[in-house]
């Protein structure tokens, strides 16, 4: 279901990955103003746009976030999903998805350099970039000692296993081996 509601997300807000979101252009102050305090139009479903200075719990974004819950909805009776969730499943999926691209966007805008100024867009890319490499080396590291660890536990159960078929005298140090790791 999860894929479900990023596949709502791309085509609501014409995006492909999550990194292009940072480009989101977020709901005007005076829209957002209007629609809270006044009798404003609220968001347009054509042209989604997040309040992205406020957290979800804004009435802007709680009408977005019903919004994309309908579409979804819409979606599941379209489509003929064999398996129906509650509206609060959906919306607790639609929401960490939204606080996940919050979190996109919000790294890639500009911060205060040391200097006491805002950083340029190539600074911004540029450190972007480098949280982004940092990100892959560590999963790189992780995955590697994990296929390390999967590797070790299978080469011992294949090893206790053809020692406890021959009854080799050095199998009760195998599986004290293998219980270890």
């Amino acid at each position: 279901k999860q894929g479900e509601v990023r596949r709502v997300f791309k085509d609501m807000f014409k995006i492909s990955q999550d990194s292009d979101f940072i480009v989101h252009q977020p709901a005007s102050r005076e829209e957002v103003y209007s629609y809270q305090y006044e009798d404003g139009p609220g968001p347009n479903p054509q042209n989604l746009a997040f309040d992205l200075a406020n957290g979800s719990r804004t009435p802007w974004n709680a009408k977005v976030l019903d919004l994309l819950l309908t579409e979804l909805q819409e979606r599941c009776t379209q489509e003929g999903w064999p398996f129906q969730r509650s509206d609060r499943y959906y919306k607790a999926i639609i929401e960490e998805r939204y606080k996940r691209l919050w979190t996109v966007w919000k790294a890639a805008q500009p911060k205060v350099t040391e200097k006491g100024v805002l950083e340029t867009a190539a600074e911004v890319e540029d450190r972007v970039n480098t949280k982004k490499d940092e990100t892959l080396k560590a999963v790189r590291q992780s995955t590697r000692r994990r296929n390390k660890y999967v590797r070790r536990i299978t080469v011992l159960k294949h090893l206790v296993e053809q020692k406890s078929d021959q009854k080799d005298e050095d199998l009760p140090a195998w599986q004290w081996l293998q219980r270890l790791v």
